[in-house]
C-alpha cells in the first residue's frame, strides 16, 4: 500500500480530490504532440447518441474525436455526478465494446480499438484510444499493431494516473 499522502485508507469509490480536467486534457495532448488526432469536441447530443451519456450523469465532460471518420482516435474525460460513476463507466465500456465489434471498421482501426482503455478513479472516468501506429509496425501485422496500440494508449493512462497519485 505504500505511503499515499492523501488518503491511504480510501476506496476506489471515494472521491480523492478535484482535478483540473482542462489541464489534464492539455497534458494528454502534449504527451502525443502531432499524433493527437481528435480535433472535434462532441456536443451534448453527440455525447448522448454516441457514448450513451446524458447530462444528468456528469458534472463535467471533455469528449473529442477526429472530424475525419478514417481515424478512431477518441479522448473522453468525465467527472460523474455523485452516484453516477458506475453508470458512466458502464456506458463507456459499452461504447468501447460496440467499437470493437464494429465489423465495418478499417482493419488498422479494428486492431487499434482493442488497445483502448476505460480508466476510472473515483468519480472520474476516461475512455482513451489515441496515438498513431507507425506504418512499419502496421506492416508487421495485427499482433505488433495491438502491442503498439496498447503502448500508445498507456501514454495517456500514465498522464491520467499521475493526477490521482
Amino acid at each position: 500500500c505504500g505511503g499515499n499522502k492523501d488518503n491511504a485508507t480510501g476506496t476506489a469509490q471515494e472521491q480523492v480530490k478535484d482535478i483540473n480536467m482542462t489541464e489534464l486534457h492539455q497534458k494528454v495532448k502534449e504527451a502525443y504532440g502531432e499524433d493527437y488526432l481528435p480535433s472535434m469536441s462532441l456536443d451534448e447530443t453527440f455525447i448522448k447518441d454516441l457514448l450513451g451519456l446524458t447530462t444528468d450523469m456528469y458534472e463535467e465532460i471533455i469528449a473529442e474525436m477526429p472530424a475525419v471518420s478514417v481515424h478512431i482516435d477518441t479522448f473522453v474525460a468525465v467527472k460523474a455526478k455523485e452516484g453516477q460513476a458506475d453508470a458512466v463507466e458502464t456506458a463507456l465500456n459499452a461504447y468501447r465494446d460496440a467499437q470493437i465489434n464494429d465489423t465495418m471498421m478499417y482493419p488498422a482501426n479494428a486492431v487499434k480499438i482493442q488497445g483502448s482503455q476505460v480508466v476510472r478513479h473515483g468519480d472520474y472516468v476516461f475512455f482513451v484510444c489515441l496515438g498513431t501506429i507507425p506504418m512499419e509496425i502496421q506492416e508487421q501485422g495485427d499482433e505488433a499493431m495491438l502491442a503498439e496500440a496498447k503502448k500508445l494508449t498507456q501514454k495517456a493512462v500514465d498522464v491520467i494516473d499521475s493526477y490521482f497519485e
